[in-house]
């Protein structure tokens, strides 16, 4: 530490006594004093303190010249001093130099207390010039020190904010800027770029945790809903197993860890369609089976109807029957329809022969009733008469294909007597 020096000005006020007084003491080295470069006294702090604890030493004065002329009454004398009448004595002579000395040293003192005193006030000037231009100066620089800052945070918040994936910058963005600001706040513009970008980015990063979170839910559920067929994942006809495909992903990656990763959410998800995907590789397969389905001879309705009924046989097995299990149950299902069609074409081809005979009705009951209607009424019973007698002939006829022609015409007689022996 550099040692403290006081002008004499400073050590006179603190020490009680005249600035030419602690010049005359300096001069004389009674005490310790440097000298600057412009040849102005400074006395040591620590002298200065020794002064105050021993107190002021007396002024030394130089002896009385021996080729002092004599003095005489009056003032006459040389500077000023008084002229004597009689030759002064050795007392007078001293008392009179010791007059003039003082009286030079009080003007002397005087005019180096005023020159003192001034160079005091402007070294005080200077000294007040020079602290207000390093307070402007410090205030200019902590200024500019602000701007660059804010430059340097902006050019880093804007690096941070270019760095974020296209979709995540409207949503992300306040979050970064605040976490980049935060994270900036305790650096400094002179700290090394690798060390500031490590951390922008880290901010960054724990900016976008929850939209990569969510992104990575999204590409899960989405991943899980790719295993879809395409006639599920567009078809309008499953739109509600496609919901409910969705409904399960949904549940299922809900469930997964907070922390899990892409791959736990995309098994969760992948995993949780499985039911709905089974359930729509037992529909169609069920779909093929009925598709398949074929009778030979058979009319429109009759095929859709044995289509029907498979179906109905089908969705009655649980998803994920076997495959042979779904082809016996759809054939046995059929088999009673091919039965009724094929018994349908053995009444079509006899059918003919049925219908040939018919005409014996008429024949019959002319030959055999009488009627109070006449004729109209024997036609209306003949009418009557008719499909019910056709059906029992062809059921006949498919019994025994070989009936002769008599055969035929009795059977019709008997239905005919015995149609009228129930209602008369």
């Amino acid at each position: 530490m550099q040692p403290l020096f006081y002008s004499t000005g400073q050590v006179a006020r603190q020490l009680g006594t005249t600035l030419a007084a602690i010049r005359i003491l300096c001069e004389n080295r009674v005490i310790a004093a440097e000298t600057t470069p412009g040849g102005h006294l400074r006395v040591p702090a620590s002298e200065v303190e020794r002064l105050k604890r021993e107190g002021l030493p007396p002024i030394p004065r130089p002896l009385p010249t021996e080729t002092a002329p004599p003095a005489r009454n009056g003032t006459g004398g040389r500077h000023g001093r008084p002229v004597f009448l009689a030759e002064p004595s050795d007392e007078v002579v001293s008392a009179a130099d010791q007059v003039a000395i003082t009286r030079s040293m009080l003007e002397k003192r005087k005019i180096d207390r005023d020159l003192e005193e001034t160079e005091d006030w402007f070294r005080d000037r200077e000294r007040q010039q020079a602290a207000a231009e390093a307070v402007e100066r410090q205030r200019a620089e902590a200024k500019q020190a602000e701007q660059q800052r804010v430059l340097w945070m902006q050019q880093w918040t804007q690096f941070a904010l270019d760095s974020l994936p296209y979709g995540a910058r409207q949503q992300v963005e306040m979050e970064v800027h605040a976490m980049v600001q935060e994270a900036l706040s305790g650096l400094q513009p002179s700290q090394p770029g690798a060390i500031t970008r490590r951390l922008v980015d880290a901010a960054v990063r724990r900016a976008l945790g929850p939209w990569n979170r969510k992104q990575d839910i999204e590409r899960a559920l989405q991943a899980g809903m790719n295993k879809l067929s395409w006639n599920v994942s567009y078809g309008s006809e499953y739109k509600e197993l496609k919901q409910r495909a969705w409904d399960a992903a949904v549940a299922a990656v809900r469930k997964v860890r907070e922390e899990a990763s892409y791959p736990e959410m995309q098994t969760a998800a992948v995993q949780a369609v499985q039911p709905m995907i089974r359930e729509y590789e037992h529909e169609q397969a069920c779909q093929r089976i009925v598709r398949r389905v074929y009778i030979y001879d058979a009319t429109r309705e009759e095929e859709e109807a044995a289509k029907e009924a498979v179906r109905k046989a089908l969705a009655a097995l649980p998803i994920g029957a076997e495959a042979k299990q779904l082809e016996k149950t759809g054939a046995t299902a059929l088999a009673l329809h091919q039965a009724a069609v094929a018994k349908r074409r053995e009444r079509d081809r006899v059918a003919w022969k049925a219908d040939y005979y018919l005409s014996h009705i008429e024949r019959y009951l002319e030959k055999e009733y009488e009627f109070d209607g006449g004729y109209r009424e024997m036609r209306r019973d003949a009418d009557r008469l008719r499909p019910v007698i056709r059906e029992a002939l062809i059921d006949e006829l498919v019994k025994n294909p070989d009936m002769s022609a008599e055969e035929i015409r009795g059977s019709i007689e008997d239905q005919i007597d015995a149609e009228f022996d129930d209602t008369h």
